[in-house]
């Protein structure tokens, strides 16, 4: 039992979820999310170059401080609570700047929500696929992910290869 629990966890599993936990995540969800959004348009200056958003008035160091620092933390706070979940991180958000562009404006409550869609899909899949059974939903996840990672290495390159 020990060790189905373990592996689930390595995987990511949602099926021990309860809404105690909700009540726990979703304040830090909330402020990580209104953090992010109120830091939107120092982000879109920061990807035209750190030099340019500098040299137009954008604390630079500060708005990476606070936005990697305020990830970091609701990252670790969920992955406690859910395990191991790859590949949303990487499939999501390139899907949403390539369909959206890249306002964070947009960007950041489009990948909120098409996240939050796609793990559960994801999840439904998990527990259907191979009924009564189920899988980790990061069995899912890895499988959509592993060949669009490849698929991003071939089409906009790797260093590696250089």
């Amino acid at each position: 039992d020990r060790l189905h629990t373990m592996l689930f966890w390595l995987y990511g599993d949602l099926s021990q979820s309860r809404y105690s936990e909700s009540l726990i995540l979703a304040p830090l969800i909330l402020a990580t999310f209104f953090i992010l959004y109120g830091f939107s348009q120092d982000l879109n200056l920061i990807t035209a170059g750190e030099d340019t958003a500098l040299q137009l008035g954008v604390n630079v160091e500060r708005a990476k401080m606070v936005c990697f620092l305020a990830v970091s933390l609701l990252i670790g706070a969920v992955v406690s609570f859910s395990g191991l979940i790859g590949f949303v991180g990487l499939i999501i958000p390139h899907i949403m700047r390539m369909s959206l562009g890249a306002d964070h404006r947009v960007l950041v409550p489009a990948t909120s929500l098409a996240g939050a869609i796609f793990l559960v899909a994801a999840d439904t899949v998990a527990r259907t696929i191979v009924s009564p059974n189920e899988l980790p939903v990061g069995v899912i996840t890895a499988f959509l992910g592993a060949p669009y990672f490849i698929y991003l290495l071939k089409t906009k390159g790797s260093r590696w290869g250089r």
